[in-house]
């Protein structure tokens, strides 16, 4: 009887652990599966944001290079521009040119309502790498934006800067000529087509040995008086500039003369000796003369062509 009893404690035993092992197993599986989920849940995430984080470089890449390329297009509009300040559209592309990028250029002649000489310019720049391209109007015109009124000629004027140049004497300066001397007197002067002294000017018959009727200049005397010498000879636009309530003194010796015209923006002393020839089409030989030039974008019409 204790045998068997023992025989039956034994069996219940062995069947209580095997009982035990089964549910230690199957939950170290469910355990194992749930790490697995996790696991998985993982990899995904970590797959999605490097393939979130690689397209963010992507389109931030092509952002960049994008931005990039317009930068690149919109300077080079602007040396594009530079250049047809002062030369021709062949000249100009020939001087700006740059592998990878590509220019055309139309050009219009216009005339302004006071008669100026006017160019438009439609000039596109495209990226040869990634066809990106960009397209601006520009139009040169003269700084001397019109010419002498009948009243003005040989006189003076209080509006005469902004009648000639657009300008009010207190924001007009030698930096408003794309192309000017900026001097203190006048010996020595280099060539130039635009002269802006401040002071007292004497000028003798060497002084503007290079310019004649068909290469005027623009003389500018601020705060100061202009002397011709004997021998001396000016083609072109004088203005004579007065900052304060001082007079100055136009002097022009016997043997000297001016052919084009002179005008003031304040009453001057004139001491008329020599020759004074009015000339409107030396005037607007000068006015169309490329050293006077400037140009600009016109508002509006810059826009990507893509």
């Amino acid at each position: 009887m204790k045998v068997k009893k023992r025989e039956a404690f034994d069996h219940i035993r062995l069947s209580s652990l095997c009982l035990i092992y089964r549910v230690k197993m199957q939950s170290g599986m469910a355990m194992l599966a749930v790490v697995a989920i996790i696991l998985s849940v993982v990899t995904f995430a970590t797959i999605t944001t490097t393939q979130s984080v690689q397209q963010f470089y992507t389109h931030e890449k092509v952002r960049r290079d994008s931005e990039s390329s317009k930068v690149s297009l919109k300077q080079h509009l602007k040396n594009v521009a530079g250049a047809l300040r002062s030369q021709s559209v062949t000249n100009a592309l020939n001087t700006t040119d740059v592998d990878y990028l590509s220019t055309t250029i139309d050009v219009s002649a216009l005339e302004g309502t006071e008669g100026q000489p006017l160019t438009h310019f439609k000039v596109k720049v495209s990226h040869d790498s990634d066809n990106s391209a960009y397209t601006t109007h520009f139009l040169r015109y003269p700084s001397l934006l019109r010419l002498p009124t009948p009243s003005q000629h040989l006189s003076w004027d209080n509006q005469v800067t902004n009648w000639l140049f657009n300008r009010d004497i207190s924001s007009l300066s030698a930096s408003f000529f794309a192309e000017s001397e900026s001097l203190t007197q006048c010996h020595n002067m280099l060539p130039a087509n635009v002269y802006w002294i401040t002071g007292n000017c004497v000028l003798n018959s060497n002084a503007l040995a290079h310019h004649s009727g068909s290469n005027p200049i623009l003389l500018v005397i601020v705060n100061g008086n202009l002397t011709l010498q004997a021998n001396t000879h000016v083609h072109g636009l004088i203005v004579m500039l007065s900052t304060s309530h001082n007079s100055f003194t136009l002097k022009v010796s016997s043997s000297a003369s001016i052919t084009g015209t002179y005008v003031a923006n304040t009453p001057i002393t004139e001491q008329i000796n020599g020759a004074i020839v009015l000339s409107t089409p030396l005037l607007q030989t000068l006015q169309a003369s490329t050293p006077l030039a400037k140009i600009m974008p016109i508002p509006g019409t810059a826009y990507d062509d893509l």
